[in-house]
């Protein structure tokens, strides 16, 4: 749970918010009151929803509308895992945007491409990037077709095939133009953070097509990523040792971002109609990154 922990306490820290210990333990007793013992609600995501509906008025009802939509998702044959509480969070708090069932249907449509065209590759840790997706785009088949191309153009300038460079992939079908002048630029931040030794590989792709997102100089970002990652290194449970230099990376350019989501425009690359949709999709991306990182250890540990 200390993993995702981390990513509560840097939903937080963008959000500008506090956390309230006393309405998180609230919070958590209502989700236990109204879930089973076995349920998903008490694993990966339960920290994360508690941080989340305390800072909500009627948290009960929020953490039902929640449920609500989960057991929806089940209908619709979604996989019952742990990433599908995350799921049904994306889609209530975007309810404003699209209603509940529109967003399942289009959620569903979106995964299935992907699924039809990377059989081997995709699975349940694509949904939470299936329901941003299917919430934020103007026109999906366009999109998924872009998506499409992106994978395989990143392909050609050196990713490898397979499940991170389709995560990465999905964030592209964000870019405003969808140039490969924009795949050129994700290609150029990967190699310039490698440079300054601030790697972010594997399942932190999506936070590099993130910032290739951001109109500003690439120089200059991955510099503040370095500063921010160097300084986080001094802070007690954020070392090497603690947190891990790759995760205090993936951090450190989450907050950079989220820094640069505060100054976005309508003139923005973001193919997004606001900087908190930018918000939303680098904490989404965070806790599927965290989630991912839990899985695979878990499933080390099984294995030792």
């Amino acid at each position: 749970m200390g993993m995702m922990q981390y990513s509560c306490v840097f939903s937080s820290t963008i959000k500008n918010k506090n956390i309230n210990p006393i309405k998180v333990e609230e919070s958590i007793d209502i989700i236990k009151t109204n879930t089973g013992i076995f349920s998903n609600f008490r694993g990966n995501s339960l920290f994360y929803l508690a941080n989340l509906l305390s800072n909500k008025t009627n948290r009960e009802n929020e953490f039902k509308s929640i449920l609500n939509i989960y057991n929806k998702l089940k209908e619709n044959k979604f996989t019952n895992d742990s990433y599908l509480p995350f799921v049904a969070i994306i889609i209530h708090e975007n309810q404003e945007k699209m209603d509940i069932n529109t967003s399942i249907e289009k959620t569903k449509y979106v995964y299935e491409y992907m699924k039809n065209h990377h059989p081997w590759i995709t699975s349940s840790d694509d949904y939470c990037r299936a329901a941003l997706i299917a919430i934020n785009s103007k026109d999906i088949d366009n999109d998924l077709e872009y998506i499409e191309r992106s994978y395989n153009e990143l392909n050609s300038k050196g990713f490898y095939k397979s499940n991170n460079l389709q995560s990465l992939s999905h964030i592209m079908a964000l870019d405003k133009h969808k140039s490969e002048e924009k795949l050129d630029k994700v290609i150029r931040i990967k190699e310039l953070l490698e440079k300054q030794k601030c790697k972010i590989d594997g399942y932190g792709y999506p936070l590099i097509g993130v910032l290739s997102l951001i109109d500003c100089d690439e120089y200059q970002l991955v510099n503040q990523i370095k500063n921010v990652s160097d300084k986080l290194s001094e802070v007690k449970w954020f070392g090497n040792w603690s947190l891990g230099k790759t995760n205090r990376n993936m951090i450190s350019a989450s907050i950079v971002a989220s820094a640069y989501a505060e100054y976005l425009n309508e003139e923005s690359n973001i193919d997004s109609i606001s900087s908190n949709i930018l918000l939303e999709i680098i904490i989404a991306i965070e806790i599927a990154t965290m989630v991912a990182i839990i899985a695979a250890s878990s499933t080390a540990s099984a294995s030792n």
